[in-house]
């Protein structure tokens, strides 16, 4: 049993695509009538991961309404015809329980892999009444960030771009993290690359990411040895006053600090998530995707050069709905955690089954499964540009849904957004080679790749991207940073 658990553990860390497809391919022998091919991606799997018992869900209608459960109403939803959710007693999903917790609560799910990294206050583990209260405050903290950071983000990536030499080779990937560190650093911190402070806290986040994401989930601290664990948590130790230092310099008329709604004490706290290493990850992973998207998707004419082609009232359309399938079809992170606080019932779309989950239970949210749901997508693992030219189209969980939904979404999506439009306005121009089959699959080049291709070609946790370095070559390149 021990052995079978670790097994499962060491499986899904591997590759949560592979381990989803092999248990739905094991269950089609064993049990054919539970597991059909053409709605595999509706079931749920159970597993024993991390000694926790998880129910594995990649239908995007059930993931919409347990998403919509933190804190939203569930009108509507647990029909045949949407499926949905069906509660043990009288109560909605979005009710909290008597412990102030929603039905679907995050705070437990992540109690062991993140409060020892991120204590409170942090908003990303709050659940009912005190993270909604919360979301409002942070959410007219954030309303002026994006435009008022907009001109940073621009000349940040204008002199990132400038190093593009024609003739010149890179790891694609790397490059785009070093970007969004200076970024992420400059737009949350006030720093740039030369700043003392800007390497340290680099250093010191990535300690930290290490040991919340490692599989000997203990904190051993002796004299001849740290365990991966304490180093991280030493890391957060040195983090939040240097954090605490850089915000302190920032004067209330900055970007961060304008709107007030926040104090110094709290927004430190959670700059050690805006800044962490999972948070720049992921801004790589999804900006990594989206350029190889414009420049080195196979084709007559790459998608940058097309969105150039196009009068101005159409470019912005266009590139938004490039973006967006980058979001649906290559989310930096694959899913997340809940913890169901009282006994439920899942109903799977088209279909009478019942699945229960007992109280106490994780349920784990794969995202980038429910974003190639075919009952919703059509073409579902196929790449198509134009998809959300039309606005009905049901978008994509990249950012989760509901009121949970990631407080940095809007931030995120605008930087791609202006990283994307700098490199296209500019006229770079990149030439690659993609011959991974895991890696097309991520991007929706090629469809129907195997889970094994999946596991070989893609790292997918703490976030996606290609295994193996993405090398490009410069074509054309900006000479210096535009006026």
């Amino acid at each position: 049993m021990v052995l079978s658990t670790l097994n499962q553990s060491f499986a899904f860390h591997a590759s949560p695509e592979s381990f989803i497809s092999t248990r739905l391919q094991n269950l089609s022998v064993t049990d054919p009538d539970l597991v059909s091919s053409a709605a595999s991606r509706q079931k749920i799997i159970q597993a024993s991961i991390l000694n926790r018992k998880v129910h594995i869900i990649s239908s995007y209608h059930l993931c919409k309404s347990i998403l919509l459960g933190d804190g939203t109403t569930l009108e509507g939803l647990g029909h045949s015809d949407a499926g949905g959710l069906r509660s043990g007693d009288s109560k909605r999903s979005s009710d909290s329980t008597e412990g102030g917790l929603d039905t679907f609560a995050v705070g437990p799910a992540y109690h062991q892999l993140m409060a020892d990294f991120f204590p409170p206050p942090n908003i990303l583990l709050e659940d009912a009444g005190i993270h909604a209260t919360n979301k409002e405050r942070w959410k007219q903290q954030l309303s002026t960030f994006p435009a008022d950071v907009t001109p940073r983000i621009r000349d940040i990536t204008r002199t990132h771009l400038s190093t593009f030499l024609a003739g010149s080779s890179m790891d694609l990937y790397e490059n785009l993290k070093d970007l969004s560190w200076k970024i992420l650093l400059g737009i949350f911190l006030d720093l740039g690359s030369e700043d003392a402070a800007y390497s340290t806290i680099e250093k010191a986040q990535e300690t930290l990411l290490r040991g919340q994401f490692s599989l000997f989930p203990v904190a051993v601290n002796m004299p001849f040895w740290q365990s991966p664990r304490s180093k991280g948590i030493k890391a957060r130790q040195d983090l939040l006053p240097m954090l605490r230092e850089q915000v302190d310099k920032q004067d209330t008329s900055c970007p961060l600090l304008r709107q007030q709604k926040i104090g110094k004490d709290e927004m430190s706290s959670h700059c050690l998530l805006f800044t962490s290493s999972i948070a720049n990850k992921a801004l790589a992973s999804l900006l990594t995707a989206t350029i190889m998207n414009f420049f080195l998707l196979p084709g007559p004419t790459p998608l940058a050069a097309i969105v150039r082609s196009h009068p101005p009232e159409m470019r912005g359309l266009l590139l938004e709905s490039i973006i967006l399938e980058t979001e649906r079809l290559s989310p930096p992170v694959v899913g997340v955690m809940r913890r169901v606080q009282r006994d439920i019932q899942l109903s799977p779309p088209d279909t009478e089954q019942r699945h229960h989950i007992p109280a106490g239970c994780d349920v784990w949210l794969y995202l980038a499964g429910a974003n190639r749901d075919p009952a919703v997508f059509s073409d579902a693992e196929k790449f198509v540009f134009d998809r959300f030219m039309a606005s009905e189209i049901s978008r994509g969980f990249a950012f989760g849904f509901g009121n949970k939904t990631c407080l940095g979404s809007e931030i995120v999506h605008h930087i791609v957004s202006i990283v994307a439009t700098e490199m296209i306005d500019a006229d770079i121009t990149l030439h690659g080679n993609v011959s991974d089959l895991g890696v097309k699959g991520w991007l929706g080049w090629e469809t129907g790749v195997p889970p094994s291709a999946f596991a070989s070609d893609l790292k997918q946790l703490p976030c996606q991207r290609p295994r193996k370095p993405v090398l490009i070559e410069v074509g054309s390149a900006l000479t210096g940073p535009r006026d």
